[in-house]
């Protein structure tokens, strides 16, 4: 699907996603990933849900987000209450939903100027045609 709003001066925009990639400006990304208003992360240390940890907050609290937005896949998927409970202990929403989801949900959040973040976790995906997290702007 492909998606448009008005980028608002924002660095990142999501342009589209499948079930197996999500377009962040001209970069397609086909691994986890984090998205924040001033960088993608796409060197986790987790792939998968059941993956994480209430240690991974420290590795998602990047950029102060108030709250983030987890995409798992084609459908949603909860962590388990300890990771729940360590985002509210540390005053961070976190809310679950099938990726195409999340990647609507956090355009309009981001598009208001909210301090949100987007983890987009993809089973590992192989592309079809190209390399995979083409981005220039990876780290950044």
């Amino acid at each position: 699907m492909r998606l448009s709003l008005d980028d608002s001066g924002q660095r990142f925009v999501i342009r589209g996603f499948t079930q197996t990639s999500v377009r962040v400006n001209h970069d397609e990304y086909f691994r986890s990933f984090l998205l924040t208003p001033e960088r993608i992360v796409s060197d986790l240390s987790f792939k998968t849900v059941s993956e994480l940890a209430p240690a991974s907050l420290n590795e998602l609290m990047i950029d102060d987000p108030e709250v983030l937005i987890v995409g798992t896949g084609p459908r949603t998927q909860r962590a388990g209450a300890a990771v729940q409970a360590a985002f509210l202990r540390a005053g961070v929403g976190i809310e679950f939903m099938d990726t195409g989801a999340a990647c609507r949900t956090f355009t309009v959040l981001a598009s208001e100027l909210r301090r949100v973040s987007l983890l987009v976790l993809f089973q590992e995906n192989e592309p079809e045609n190209g390399p995979e997290n083409t981005s220039d702007n990876a780290h950044a």
